[in-house]
């Protein structure tokens, strides 16, 4: 099976919605081993299935609910996300929807990690990270490296 993807959602106008763009701008500038490759998935849908084909393992970053405290950065399996109500508006099916039309295709499937933040608000049409959204931008990207070198 292939290498690993970075696959990160969400969408920049909407306030802390936009943790995946922002994370995946601060990825495109960094250097990476060879297997790993960073995607925008913004909010794509069902036609981000495609970025979890062909990979040996897929780390998806979003913004969470639910999760702990605004600003904590949390490391979630797929059982664990899909066993909580995300309640973020405006913020579609999400991930579990997601993971969930996954298992029905036909192929191999990846090892599956979601790295998120505890948001505070999505605010449509409110361009920006809150200030504790924003702060754990740092802390994300230590986790994804850490990750990526085990």
């Amino acid at each position: 099976m292939g290498g690993r993807h970075i696959i990160c959602f969400g969408n920049e106008l909407h306030g802390d919605d936009g943790f995946g763009p922002r994370i995946y701008t601060e990825l495109c500038q960094l250097a990476w081993a060879s297997d790993a490759e960073v995607f925008n998935a913004g909010i794509a849908g069902l036609d981000a299935l495609r970025f979890l084909e062909g990979c040996r393992q897929a780390i998806l970053v979003d913004a969470l609910t639910n999760f702990g405290k605004p600003g904590d950065v949390c490391l979630v399996r797929p059982e664990e996300l899909a066993n909580r109500p995300q309640r973020l508006s405006g913020h579609g099916l999400g991930l579990p929807y997601l993971l969930e039309a996954f298992k029905s295709l036909r192929g191999p499937v990846p090892e599956i990690l979601i790295v998120g933040v505890e948001v505070t608000a999505v605010k449509p049409f409110s361009p920006g990270l809150s200030a504790k959204t924003e702060q754990a931008v740092p802390t994300t990207l230590q986790l994804i490296r850490s990750l990526l070198s085990e």
